[in-house]
């Protein structure tokens, strides 16, 4: 009688064992799934990270006619101007925020800009700048054969600029005019930097994420865009293809390198990172997942993957 209650209490006692190492391997695969699930995670923070902080560095500007947009223009932009003073001349850089708004009742679709004795059939945005009383950007665009289109493409032709200095005393100090405008001077025989630079064919836009500084008037007033994508004459309410520009054409070859490198990192550390997990598993959860591995012991010690699975 003694003998039969000790063997029940042995098999209870095996059964606990048994148990308690099943539950134990549960939590250990389920950890795993866990480590898992949070490298996915970091991952996809990653990327949705760095898309945001591109999306927060460049203002998003857009031309409307019946509901469609016409122009569309997202860049990061910065003014270099000089003013003068009561006895001299100061020169400031002004960042344009990026939270600034196209000017609906000035920005058009279809309109003719008369500048340098001609009248150009042209598309006008206008940029008012944020918490900037009184400061404005005008970018025109066109497709006439005058500016070497040939009708097949859109250019951006001109930029004034209107600086309203007494806006903001303390950032603009003893501005001898309260307002000065910058306009850009224009000549079809003698393109600017700008309009030669850019533009790109009707329905593609003119795509350009590195810094690229224009002068307006020759040293005097600037203009610099940095991660930007142009697009004129549109007939739908997204970019077209990307025509890159010139500068970052070896760039853009790159990226795909750059990216499939970094992923390539990504994917051998999260591999490292888990062969080193994989050091701290007990033997019965390798021997689990992999029976023909060398964490053997003992059979008197070591639940088979049946015994396991037939207590689950």
């Amino acid at each position: 009688m003694d003998c039969n209650n000790s063997e029940k209490r042995i098999n209870r006692e095996g059964d606990k064992t048994r148990g308690g190492t099943f539950n134990s391997t549960f939590r250990t695969m389920e950890q795993d799934k866990l480590l898992t699930l949070v490298f996915t995670f970091l991952l996809l923070c990653l990327t949705v990270i760095d898309t945001a902080s591109d999306a927060a560095n460049k203002g998003v500007y857009k031309v409307y006619s019946s509901g469609v947009p016409c122009i569309i223009v997202q860049a990061d932009i910065y003014l270099y101007l000089t003013y003068q003073t009561s006895d001299s001349e100061k020169d400031v850089v002004v960042h344009v925020p990026t939270s600034s708004t196209a000017d609906t009742a000035v920005s058009t679709c279809d309109t003719y800009i008369a500048t340098a004795g001609m009248s150009v059939p042209a598309q006008l945005l206008r940029i008012n700048l944020y918490h900037m009383a009184g400061w404005t950007i005008d970018l025109g665009f066109t497709e006439d054969k005058r500016f070497k289109t040939e009708g097949k493409e859109f250019t951006l032709f001109q930029v004034n600029v209107t600086a309203n200095f007494s806006s903001d005393p303390s950032s603009f100090p003893n501005a001898k005019y309260p307002t000065q405008s910058y306009n850009l001077h224009i000549d079809p025989n003698n393109l600017s930097d700008l309009s030669g630079s850019i533009y790109a064919d009707i329905g593609n836009s003119y795509y350009c994420p590195s810094e690229q500084k224009y002068a307006i008037n020759d040293d005097v007033a600037y203009i610099k865009f940095k991660l930007t994508t142009i697009q004129a004459y549109m007939k739908s309410a997204s970019f077209g293809p990307k025509q890159v520009c010139p500068s970052d054409e070896n760039t853009t070859d790159l990226v795909p390198i750059i990216v499939g490198s970094a992923l390539a990192g990504l994917i051998v550390l999260t591999l490292v990172v888990y062969l080193i997990y994989r050091t701290f598993l007990p033997e019965e959860v390798l021997n689990l997942v992999n029976p023909d591995s060398h964490f053997g012991s003992d059979s008197g010690n070591e639940l088979s993957k049946d015994d396991i699975l037939e207590r689950f």
